[in-house]
């Protein structure tokens, strides 16, 4: 009787025991974002710092960042406008976690990673869709582009979008690549005559050429869907986090309008 008893103290004392904690997911304590410096019209405004309204990009992202992280973590986010090619090296270098609007590269997955579904990039987390293209002079008739062959009296294309889907576009047409720090730069260097094409994002140059004598060869260089390019290192130690984040700003894209697959 006396080990009966001792056995059910035991057992009473198991039942009033507090159980035990359930894994506590872990929570960034920072989120560090960063976008191009030169405006995105309607999704990045102004050039070096955020502004207000800051643009739809930045917006999706807050909203992202909140929604991902629940009400029981509060990451402290921060924007920082960089040129693109140092947004890529900065991320490599462990100062940035989250690029959003970069274009899928797997040449890219040595620091950063990307919504995948079956290895392949996933639209149904895409947030963006733009088109890249060439661009000359208005009164230059020695270039010519049909979509797969570039005629030029210089074989040298001046970019500024950097980063692996530059290069990829470069390697299938055979094109060398002139970097600049930022789409005006690029025109700036065309309209002085000291390049003869140029190759940027429609979205970007739409609005830098509007009154001025360039014009954009058609078809386009390049069609891509733009993603948000997170740091390996912040996704391994974020994962389910990182999942959240792709999601929510997937949703916060199709409600302001962006016309592609449902979010999954």
């Amino acid at each position: 009787m006396r080990a009966a008893g001792a056995l059910v103290a035991v057992c009473l004392c198991l039942g009033c025991a507090p159980a035990w904690p359930a894994t506590v997911e872990p929570c960034p304590t920072a989120v560090r974002v960063s976008l191009p410096n030169f405006e995105i019209k309607p999704y990045v405004l102004g050039t070096d710092r955020v502004e207000s309204p800051p643009g739809r990009l930045i917006e999706w992202t807050r909203k992202a960042v909140a929604a991902a992280a629940g009400p029981n973590c509060r990451p402290h986010l921060s924007v920082q406008r960089r040129p693109p090619n140092r947004q890529l090296a900065e991320a490599a270098q462990g100062l940035l976690d989250v690029l959003p609007g970069f274009s899928y590269s797997a040449n890219s997955s040595d620091a950063l990673v990307y919504p995948l579904d079956q290895g392949a990039p996933d639209p149904g987390r895409a947030i963006m869709a733009d088109t890249v293209s060439l661009y000359v002079r208005a009164d230059e008739r020695a270039v010519r582009w049909d979509g797969s062959t570039l005629v030029s009296p210089n074989p040298v294309v001046g970019s500024s979008t950097g980063g692996a889907a530059t290069e990829e576009t470069a390697q299938r047409y055979g094109w060398r690549i002139e970097a600049a720090a930022t789409p005006a730069t690029d025109l700036h260097k065309l309209l002085a005559g000291r390049i003869d094409v140029i190759m940027e994002p429609d979205v970007v140059m739409t609005p830098l050429i509007a009154g001025v004598r360039v014009r954009k060869l058609s078809p386009p260089a390049r069609q891509t869907l733009r993603y948000a390019a997170v740091r390996k290192g912040f996704a391994e130690q974020y994962p389910a986090f990182t999942e959240r984040f792709w999601r929510e700003l997937c949703l916060a894209s199709r409600a302001d309008g962006t016309a592609l697959p449902a979010c999954r």
